[in-house]
């Protein structure tokens, strides 16, 4: 090609980008649940637990998933069954767990619980098996390390407890353990609805070494914040001279943060791991540091096939857009994991070690 060739391709495509729509406001829950086909249960139990995300089309059928992994200490199961070469093309859930490498157990409850509905790749003979990629952290927040582990039960009760609406945050199912830069960490959810009609949401099992704010308190994902998000948690007070040391006793493979982004865009494999790539972005923005060797960052992307990428204009455009909110989505439900955290006698919560920096929050159901 010639450079008035690149030169004429390059503009091109900065004027379709020119093009694109950017409006963002947060869905009705502001929660991955506000993309269609997405429902989410938590089971919790003993200072540990897990989150289900269960994700289908609008015939109630798997969706193609990506996944990136960009963290020294991973601890996952089918996930390279989401390599785009890989026969199987579609996930039917997936799972976030505490109890590290053992919590990989409660995928199989998730698997008996969509088995029980038919729900699954078909196998013959009316047989089928459900595709359920999971990924675990390490309760760094419970009191005694190991107290408790999810097996199958956990995943069966989360599968069973999964719904539309509005999504428990805070120290339930995947991030009842949960710890992050030596506070609790949590569950965190985030949506957002452009005004061409995607949408994106994220939820985060938030367990990192690494942490959300400065030693003065102050949120480094904060400017990614939409217009009154956080106007009923956060009061919006400077930090500046409040630093705090914070003792990290949480130790070595103590961690582990894991994500899932969804759209209501039809997705190939591909393309939902350009947007798991693009995702987790997020959690450099909102953490530091991020993907050392002791995190997971393990990030899975699912398209529920809603809104066809040809129908919204150029497929790479689109997914360009999709992936760049998803990232600033995800930030976003890792603040609201911060949050949402409640002290225990081992860990504080963000909000009780800066108290000026939040209001008074009501008490999770």
């Amino acid at each position: 090609m010639t450079s008035r060739g690149v030169c004429t391709a390059i503009c091109a495509v900065v004027t379709g980008m020119a093009t694109l729509s950017w409006a963002q406001v947060p869905g009705p829950n502001n929660a991955i649940t506000d993309v269609p086909g997405i429902k989410v249960g938590h089971f919790t139990a003993n200072q540990t637990g897990t989150t289900v995300v269960l994700a289908g089309d609008s015939n109630g059928q798997g969706v193609a998933g990506g996944i990136t992994q960009r963290g020294g200490s991973p601890g996952t199961r089918e996930t390279d069954l989401l390599k785009p070469e890989n026969m199987v093309q579609i996930v039917n859930a997936i799972t976030l767990s505490g109890g590290g490498a053992y919590g990989l157990a409660a995928a199989s409850g998730v698997m008996r619980c969509l088995e029980g509905q038919g729900i699954g790749f078909p196998v013959g003979g009316g047989n089928v098996v459900p595709i359920v990629p999971a990924a675990v952290s390490f309760d760094a927040g419970q009191c005694r390390v190991g107290a408790s582990r999810p097996d199958l039960s956990f995943g069966l009760q989360a599968c069973q407890n999964a719904a539309t609406g509005p999504v428990q945050q805070g120290n339930v199912g995947a991030g009842a353990g949960a710890v992050s830069g030596g506070v609790r960490g949590g569950i965190g959810t985030a949506s957002v609805v452009l005004d061409n009609g995607i949408i994106v949401g994220a939820i985060v099992a938030l367990n990192s070494q690494g942490s959300a704010f400065t030693p003065e308190g102050d949120l480094y994902a904060s400017a990614l914040a939409l217009p009154n998000e956080f106007d009923s948690v956060l009061s919006g007070k400077t930090l500046k001279g409040t630093k705090v040391n914070l003792v990290r006793t949480d130790g070595i493979l103590r961690s582990g943060t894991n994500a899932v982004v969804a759209t209501n865009v039809q997705l190939t494999k591909a393309q939902a791991i350009k947007i798991a790539e693009m995702a987790d972005d997020g959690l450099a923005r909102a953490l530091t540091p991020t993907h050392s060797p002791y995190d997971s960052d393990t990030v899975f992307a699912v398209g529920t096939g809603r809104i066809t990428m040809q129908s919204l204009g150029d497929p790479t455009l689109v997914q360009h857009q999709i992936g760049s909110a998803a990232a600033n989505v995800l930030a976003r439900a890792v603040m609201h994991a911060l949050v949402s955290g409640e002290s225990t006698a081992c860990h504080p919560s963000y909000c009780d070690t800066y108290t000026k920096a939040c209001l008074k929050k009501p008490k999770q159901k």
